[in-house]
């Protein structure tokens, strides 16, 4: 699920499982309203000089670290799901002593900024966002999540409770069957700094009551994990991080390894192993041009629920369409500004799949790409929106995107 609900909270960062659309609408306001941090102590950060004048200095006392709200509007392109819309009402929480430590966010890439993206990373704020969506599907979900960093951005918190009801399509020997499965699920994740490095290691857990239908008319090909369910896990986590912002990247990289065990130990109904081995790289390679590239390897090993199987998730191609044990993904994108606040993106990516689950077909030859257009909707916060037209195996679909699609 998890997947899923980034998408919703238009992560764009293709759907997952069906505990991914109730986290990504909860921990939306924490993920997606890091590009929205100039109502507070962006601006602390730009007035910090010592050249500033008068007027710049009231405006810092006035507004650093100060509280806000926020709504954010989530777009829902997400094919599996259907097209739809909802929102988050972020608030931003008073940093002690003002300020909570934060450096500047580094400048979008324009034709007039080429060496200005900077090396500092901005520590993610504190924030507790409300949200909720609803597609054409009849898919929809809503909860509260919250996030925050302590101790100088040596320990990052992040935490989500939320209720959906997905309706979707599961591919079994190539045939789609809907399915319907709602319940409430619970996500911790807090993860610590080594030292002064960019590394961090921590845990997760994460924890899904629900009921699952699907929907076979009057055959029944396989009996699956219907009615209620729970599926309880805990993870370790190790991650490298470099990038400059986590908005719209222009150079640095993210290194992240999750190892999960769902056990009946620990209150679950079922018993498996997940891993997940992802990386993301970006280039400045000129000064318009910014090169992207990630490698998303995903496994299980046990008896996992049908939506806990990995699958495929590229641009161009619905979740769950190409599931199996072992699924892995390589993508590459080019982004292009043509004048100060306008670029183009083309993209391309290839998917495989691997495993001796037998209503999961093995795939070896996916492939899905396309083109997109990019405004630079808020310059300070690098913050670029757009849309995608993408094409994969079967079918093409558009992407509204805000911020980087992975």
């Amino acid at each position: 699920m998890t997947e899923i609900a980034i998408q919703i909270a238009n992560r764009a960062s293709r759907c997952a499982t069906v505990a991914g659309l109730v986290s990504a609408l909860v921990t939306a306001a924490p993920a997606r309203t890091v590009v929205a941090q100039g109502t507070g102590a962006l601006t602390s950060s730009v007035v910090a000089d010592d050249s500033s004048n008068r007027n710049g200095e009231e405006e810092e006392k006035t507004t650093a670290g100060g509280p806000s709200f926020l709504p954010i509007p989530i777009f829902i392109t997400e094919p599996a799901i259907g097209v739809g819309f909802g929102a988050v009402l972020a608030h931003f929480h008073k940093k002690p002593g003002g300020t909570g430590g934060e450096a500047s966010i580094p400048r979008a890439m324009t034709s007039h900024t080429p060496t200005e993206t900077g090396r500092q990373r901005k520590p993610p704020p504190t924030i507790t966002g409300v949200a909720a969506a609803y597609t054409d599907n009849g898919t929809w979900a809503a909860g509260i999540g919250h996030s925050a960093s302590w101790k100088k951005d040596t320990v990052r918190y992040s935490g989500a409770i939320a209720y959906a009801d997905v309706k979707s399509a599961v591919y079994l020997a190539g045939i789609p069957f809907n399915f319907d499965i709602k319940g409430g699920i619970l996500l911790q994740d807090i993860k610590f700094r080594l030292g002064k490095s960019n590394f961090f290691l921590g845990g997760k857990l994460s924890a899904l009551a629900a009921t699952s239908k699907i929907e076979f008319g009057s055959k029944r090909p396989i009996e699956l994990d219907e009615g209620d369910r729970t599926n309880i896990g805990l993870a370790v986590q190790a991650i490298f991080e470099t990038r400059d912002n986590v908005v719209t990247p222009n150079h640095g990289q993210l290194i992240q390894l999750d190892l999960w065990r769902y056990d009946d130990a620990i209150g679950g109904d079922f018993d498996y192993w997940s891993a997940t081995f992802k990386v993301n790289s970006f280039h400045q390679l000129a000064d318009r041009f910014v090169l992207g590239w990630r490698i998303d390897a995903r496994a299980v090993d046990g008896r996992p629920p049908f939506w806990g199987y990995p699958w495929v998730s590229l641009r161009g191609i619905p979740a769950l369409r190409y599931q199996q044990k072992r699924v892995g993904v390589v993508e590459m994108e080019c982004r292009y500004n043509l004048a100060n606040r306008w670029g183009v993106v083309g993209f391309f990516g290839t998917g495989v799949t691997d495993g001796d689950i037998s209503i999961f077909e093995p795939k070896h030859d996916i492939y899905a790409g396309g083109i997109g257009g990019r405004f630079l909707f808020k310059q300070d916060e690098n913050l670029w929106v757009g849309i995608d037209i993408a094409r994969g195996p079967e079918d093409m679909y558009w992407y509204i995107q805000v911020g980087q699609a992975w």
